[in-house]
């Protein structure tokens, strides 16, 4: 008899083939939505912010970097690159016409700095103080104040604007400026930063809760020893403390990254290594007395 012929419809798609491209799809929409982090923070880090009489013609540019955050020391570095003077105040060449002088007085060192007609402004690093609590960590905030003044021959002061730029890629800032003509600064974790640091918190959390489930599995079913779990627990415990000082920024022990998650998932992985042993082995001579008898 003449055999029924089927006709071929689509192939269909192989499970490995499927699960491939569904892989892909997320691994491109982790790394759209990790580079869509990564470019506000690139903006923002190159955000230049001005302060002080811009709209006067007869002025002086200046351009200050903050280009580092020492929570450890309470400071902040501060580069004052560059002193451009405007419409009166320059000559001919675009340099300074009269001599004048550079103040900082609230830096630590309240530096004064020379400059001389005609001559190029030096460069000055100086170090302002920083206020904030480290061991808020990774939720800590800083604000420290600047006064940068010119000076002229006579000591009196000339229509100033400030640039500042930062470079140090830990901190976010934000300015204001207040009627005295103080630049008050705020420092804040970047969003990269406190991204890793939230991971590493919920990192240690998630460890000490796979050691408690291993405890639990060893101990509920009255296994005895499980020397491969309590490897594991063990190699947990030890990898704590540098996956602790990986965090960006050196937090001093006692921040809230300690008391969030640090000190939780120590105690846990701990308690769960030595109730695995201690139990562990009385469970394990039981075991071992019943198959003799």
């Amino acid at each position: 008899m003449p055999t029924a012929i089927t006709p071929i419809k689509g192939r269909a798609v192989r499970p490995g083939v499927r699960a491939a491209l569904i892989g892909g799809v997320i691994l491109v929409m982790m790394l759209a939505a990790s580079l869509g982090m990564y470019y506000p923070t690139r903006t923002s880090e190159n955000t230049a912010r001005v302060s002080g009489d811009d709209t006067n013609p007869d002025r002086v540019d200046v351009t200050a970097w903050v280009t580092h955050v020492d929570t450890t020391n309470g400071t902040v570095s501060v580069s004052i690159s560059s002193l451009e003077p405007r419409g009166s105040l320059a000559d001919e060449s675009g340099l300074f016409r009269d001599d004048a002088h550079l103040n900082a007085s609230t830096s630590l060192t309240a530096v004064s700095v020379p400059v001389k007609h005609a001559e190029v402004a030096p460069n000055v690093d100086e170090r302002f103080g920083l206020t904030g609590v480290v061991t808020d960590y990774p939720f800590d905030q800083y604000t420290a104040t600047l006064d940068i003044r010119i000076l002229d021959a006579v000591g009196s002061e000339v229509p100033t604007a400030i640039t500042l730029l930062s470079t140090d890629p830990f901190f976010t800032m934000s300015s204001s400026a207040d009627d005295a003509g103080l630049i008050n600064l705020t420092f804040t974790r970047s969003a990269p930063t406190l991204v890793y640091a939230l991971f590493v918190m919920v990192l240690m959390l998630g460890l000490a809760i796979a050691a408690a489930t291993a405890a639990y599995y060893i101990l509920r079913g009255r296994r005895g020893l499980l020397f491969p779990a309590c490897s594991m627990m063990a190699a947990m415990l030890f990898a704590l403390v540098p996956l602790r000082n990986a965090v960006p920024g050196n937090p001093p022990i006692g921040s809230v990254i300690d008391f969030g998650s640090f000190f939780i998932a120590e105690i846990a992985i701990s308690v769960s290594l030595i109730a695995s042993v201690v139990i562990g082995h009385h469970f394990e001579r039981a075991n071992e007395r019943s198959k003799t008898t």
